[in-house]
């Protein structure tokens, strides 16, 4: 049972571990909204820049993919560049917030999830 007299302190702490929270997902926020990949196809015609949730930011077709008239080989060339540039976006914000994600996870939910549930985890612990 918790006595009147840890409570102010318990509560200051609990506060202190929860700015600490915000500041770390406010942190992880800036970076995902700076951060990109790109992936070129092996043949150079297609080039894609993505943000860290896979949104396109630029997509880039070399003339030359219309010398062939497959298109559906085309938009498979484009799917597997787009996934190549969102998994070089995450790995860069893997690198630079190591803490947040789990040692060599290749998990895509990971990049949405592991920041929060780090901190919840953390600001646990301290209380604890």
């Amino acid at each position: 049972m918790v006595s009147r007299d840890q409570v102010p302190g318990t509560a200051y702490s609990l506060l202190g571990q929860l700015d600490e929270a915000d500041r770390e997902i406010r942190r992880f926020r800036a970076l995902s909204d700076d951060t990109t990949g790109t992936a070129q196809s092996p043949d150079g015609l297609v080039e894609a820049t993505v943000g860290l949730y896979g949104e396109v930011r630029e997509l880039v077709l070399d003339p030359r993919v219309y010398r062939s008239p497959d298109a559906e080989a085309l938009a498979g060339r484009i799917r597997d560049v787009i996934n190549e540039a969102v998994q070089d976006a995450q790995k860069s914000a893997a690198e630079q917030l190591p803490a947040l994600f789990p040692a060599g996870s290749d998990d895509p939910s990971a990049l949405a999830f592991e920041p929060f549930l780090t901190a919840i985890t953390d600001a646990r612990k301290a209380g604890r």
